[in-house]
């Protein structure tokens, strides 16, 4: 359905947290950000108009107000999938970022597009739709994490974990000195997830969206898939989540949570006649095709359930997923706070050189303990869950595998490094008495390529030369502590923190 208010796009959304009566007389709250004075009231009647907590169908509702940065394309227009080394931008260009239309629709709504510049046309971004350009024309068409995505809009980083992220998207060109749009402001902090699988009592948090004043929020979301036999899989959608309906008279999270109300990059991500611009359209073409589209929000009913392994979830009732035949998950939600003062203070980057493009940014990534000899090298697929040690018997050698993350735009290499070495200070301590049982300084002076992490570094925490060092039974923890004299230059040092890792003897 059609609000037809008066609101137009634009800047100066606010947050409603109001009640509304549905047709059969029954009471709910909307905790919603993305709205406008002109159309606030609107959104009110018509969800006590259509909305329906019985529904098996998404409600969709149309403002040209709403902030909707779309995809043109769902999947290629070739027939044939290629990589992004081989895509011609030409002919699909967009059919994979998801991820930048629901972050792009977030830094709109929440206040943080509209004070920057986007160096592409050299003015202040006007629209979710300039921030989408903005991605679509910097990272190639693939899936990316939205921390990256974040980091690179601030702080012109993109670095994506390699033993974690199912995403291969990557930079169109090398870093360059006019990315990272806000250098001084340490990005990394900014957004918060939440995993809705282990904790499904998670979905609370989108209450948030009605925060008032200033403090509202919006959510990427991430959706997926189950499997034919009913096991959770892995989330590979993402949409806005600006808001939530729940039930004031219910009791507990899984009766009083009852609908979403969510953005989705793909509403209208099928080429057709109505946008009247034939066949292999341009970029160009593309982009003023998806401007003129009408924008929306979609209303999905919520339901808890668990999957055959007993794992929660909660599934978005009418959601679906074209070609397959089965329910659509919301896995996970991240979220990205309202533009504040108060938190660019907070994480504003004092002693790093904030040129990413050209300087090494260094954090300590992954760490966990094993007795194996040597490092372990092959950190994908099950390694991870096998490979951890946690409990030893007195005795045991304890190793430590770690990686070093370089997030910046070139090469740690000797060139770089001018003779210093990359110290990581690290002490092994008892819990129960706090006790220093062993420390030292480890050189990591291997080369790490940019925006990657190091091979696999370990380290022997309880070895005097060739002996084991038998340790009391009792918990400890490893602490790793990098570059504290700053004598290699990065670009950030808000993220050079001491890391732990707890173990057990037994």
């Amino acid at each position: 359905m059609h609000l037809n208010s008066k609101a137009t796009r634009g800047a100066g959304y606010i947050s409603v947290n109001e009640t509304f009566t549905d047709q059969k007389g029954n009471q709910y709250n909307l905790f919603m950000n993305g709205l406008k004075d002109e159309n606030k009231d609107a959104m009110i009647e018509a969800l006590s108009l259509y909305y329906d907590a019985d529904s098996e169908d998404g409600l969709t509702i149309y403002d040209d107000a709403f902030a909707d940065a779309e995809k043109y394309d769902d999947y290629a227009d070739s027939d044939t999938l290629i990589s992004h080394a081989e895509m011609d931008p030409e002919l699909d260009n967009d059919s994979l970022q998801c991820w930048a239309g629901a972050l792009a629709d977030a830094l709109w709504v929440n206040g943080w597009a509209e004070k920057l510049q986007n160096p592409i046309t050299g003015n202040t971004f006007s629209s979710e739709d300039d921030v989408f350009r903005y991605y679509n024309r910097k990272i190639t068409n693939d899936g990316a994490d939205t921390d990256a995505a974040v980091d690179f809009f601030f702080m012109g980083e993109f670095y994506m974990a390699p033993y974690e992220s199912m995403h291969s998207a990557m930079l169109i060109d090398q870093l360059r000195s006019e990315d990272g749009l806000m250098k001084s402001f340490f990005s990394s902090n900014l957004v918060t997830g939440y995993d809705l699988t282990k904790e499904p009592n998670n979905i609370e948090v989108l209450k948030h969206c009605g925060d008032q004043d200033s403090d509202a929020v919006c959510f990427i979301g991430s959706v997926g898939k189950i499997e034919s036999e009913g096991e959770l899989l892995e989330a590979d959608h993402a949409v806005s989540v600006v808001g939530v309906i729940t039930d004031p008279n219910a009791v507990g999270t899984e009766e009083s949570m009852k609908a979403i109300v969510i953005v989705d990059p793909d509403n209208d991500a099928h080429p057709s006649e109505a946008d009247g611009v034939g066949e292999n359209p341009t970029i160009e073409q593309k982009d003023a095709a998806k401007e003129a589209r009408p924008n929306s929000v979609t209303v999905y009913n919520l339901q808890r359930s668990k999957d055959v392994n007993d794992a929660p979830y909660w599934l978005m009732n009418g959601y679906a997923d074209e070609g397959y035949d089965t329910v659509m998950v919301l896995y996970e939600v991240e979220e990205l706070p309202h533009y504040s003062e108060d938190i660019i203070a907070a994480n504003t980057e004092t002693e790093g050189t904030k040129t990413a493009y050209d300087s090494v940014d260094l954090s300590l990534d992954l760490l966990f303990t094993t007795s194996e000899p040597e490092p372990i090298a092959d950190l994908y697929g099950e390694t991870l869950n096998t490979a951890p040690v946690t409990e030893f018997s007195s005795g045991d050698p304890v190793n430590l595998n770690f990686l070093i993350a370089n997030r910046g735009g070139v090469i740690l290499d000797e060139d770089y490094l001018k003779g210093k070495d990359l110290i990581v200070d690290w002490k092994v301590v008892r819990d129960d008495d706090g006790s220093v049982v062993a420390k030292d300084r480890f050189v990591a002076n291997d080369p790490i390529y940019y925006c990657t992490a190091s091979d696999t570094y370990m380290i022997n925490l309880n070895q005097d030369g060739d002996k084991v060092v038998s340790w009391d039974p009792g918990d400890y923890t490893v602490t790793l502590d990098m570059n504290t004299d700053r004598s290699v230059p990065e670009a950030y040092y808000l993220n050079n923190v001491p890391k732990e890792y707890h173990f057990t003897i037994k």
